[in-house]
């Protein structure tokens, strides 16, 4: 039997640059379990409030979002070259990634939510729900990549790395931190590839025995994965960083 060989779907073009683009960074991985006891009660008294739906991905990128403002190194933007620079952006994007079918091939499509640190849980609820129900095409939110698809995969690499040779409109893009979640499916974690400085991976929440006071008990956890550019990060800080976004997380308070 013959191999059939196909050329490379367009519609995944924009991830086969991606991940070229993303091949240029130091990765370097951190994981640490959450205990999501506090995020889910805040779910539930949210939810209860003008029938609003909160997903756990929005309580991530708001903690997250919040630590990384204060931090004036994880907002560092690396323009490379024979000079490096290190360009600090004035605010925070998050970047976030969807499943999305265009035409019939699946792909993973990403979006943007800005100022997560100074927007509410329902702003970011709600920037996260338009992408996820938009598709993608000539308008909406997807209309940018919807135009760079009608592009031939070279060309498509070189706007790609055109545009994000820039600072501000990596950050602008890329996020200055991402959020992929597998959480929908029997999946404990994910290290995602990262194109910026920092990257957050989400894996599925399940009940897990867990020693509290000195006493087992079950508590809802999943595994927060971190993954950071070693050329901008020392490992000391981004540990620090995933640390403060895990205790975020597990003492969180109802948003008034």
């Amino acid at each position: 039997m013959n191999a059939i060989i196909h050329h490379f779907p367009k519609e995944r073009g924009h991830t086969y640059a991606f991940l070229k683009d993303a091949r240029n960074t130091a990765h370097i991985y951190l994981l640490a379990d959450v205990d999501a006891s506090a995020i889910k009660a805040a779910r539930l008294a949210i939810d209860g409030v003008n029938g609003s739906k909160i997903s756990y991905v929005s309580f991530i990128i708001k903690a997250a979002a919040q630590v990384i403002a204060t931090t004036k190194e994880a907002r560092m933007v690396l323009k490379d070259g024979l000079s490096p620079k290190l360009v600090t952006t004035p605010n925070v994007t998050a970047k976030v990634l969807f499943d999305k079918h265009i035409g019939h091939t699946r792909c993973v499509v990403s979006g943007t939510v800005n100022d997560p640190d100074l927007a509410s849980l329902r702003e970011i609820q709600a920037s996260v729900d338009l992408h996820k129900a938009a598709s993608v095409g000539p308008s909406g939110p997807f209309a940018a990549l919807s135009k760079l698809h009608r592009l031939p995969l070279p060309l498509m690499r070189l706007a790609y790395n055109l545009v994000l040779g820039k600072p501000l409109k990596r950050a602008a893009l890329q996020g200055n931190f991402s959020v992929t979640s597998v959480g929908q499916e029997e999946v404990s974690a994910i290290l995602p590839m990262i194109a910026g400085t920092i990257g957050l991976g989400v894996g599925r929440i399940t009940e897990k025995p867990v020693v509290v006071d000195g006493q087992i008990v079950v508590r809802p956890q999943f595994t927060l994965s971190l993954t950071f550019d070693h050329r901008v990060l020392d490992g000391a800080l981004a540990a620090e960083i995933l640390g403060s976004i895990k205790k975020r997380l597990e003492n969180w308070e109802i948003e008034q």
